[in-house]
């Protein structure tokens, strides 16, 4: 293994420990994490060679715990995004909608950075732009507008199909002048299938 690789897994694994000793008082920790280990995997990324063509779209499907980490207000969550294969340099942009048994809704954009570890496992580091309505859930601030950032941890099958575990962070970091800003961790399952296997075309 690299060191730039081993340095890479150092930064991620501190995302995990940050968001594994969370409390509300501390939640840029668990921001400074994330972009932390964000960061290592942008700059390892740019030591490897990304593919030459856009990659095949792909429709993803969550389910996990809303408020994982802080547990003030937990539910259970569900989403579904969909993901480009279109390349603007290394990132490739996405788009998602997600709702809780608290009847909270969110839909959001943003840009993904997948980094390959091998031939069947990635970390993919990502941000979103968030459009949050509470609903009987969290309280995220006023406007309810959010950033989202964190990683899909992904296993790669021979058909292109990928499981994985997602982590990300929600939180409004009072740009727009909310009066508070509790944050949240979303953590979950995923499955990701090609469209064009969906559509029935595989090759």
């Amino acid at each position: 293994m690299s060191f730039r690789r081993l340095i890479a897994i150092c930064g991620v694994a501190a995302v995990l420990a940050a968001g594994a000793g969370a409390r509300p008082a501390y939640a840029d920790d668990v921001v400074n994490a994330i972009a932390i280990a964000s960061g290592v995997l942008i700059i390892e990324s740019l030591f490897v060679d990304t593919p030459k063509e856009n990659e095949s779209d792909f429709v993803s499907i969550e389910g996990g715990r809303f408020d994982a980490v802080r547990q003030v207000k937990q539910s259970e969550e569900f989403g579904l995004e969909y993901r480009s294969g279109y390349f603007l340099w290394k990132v490739k942009p996405f788009v998602g909608a997600g709702f809780t048994t608290n009847e909270s809704f969110y839909g959001y954009a943003g840009i993904r950075l997948d980094t390959y570890w091998g031939r069947h496992f990635m970390i993919t580091p990502s941000f979103a732009v968030v459009g949050y309505d509470a609903g009987n859930g969290k309280d995220l601030g006023h406007p309810p507008i959010l950033g989202r950032s964190g990683f899909d941890f992904q296993y790669r099958f021979d058909d292109d199909t990928r499981l994985g575990v997602a982590f990300h962070h929600m939180s409004n970091g009072k740009v727009l002048g909310q009066s508070i800003n509790p944050g949240t961790e979303l953590v979950g399952l995923t499955f990701s299938v090609p469209v064009k296997v969906l559509m029935g075309n595989s090759q």
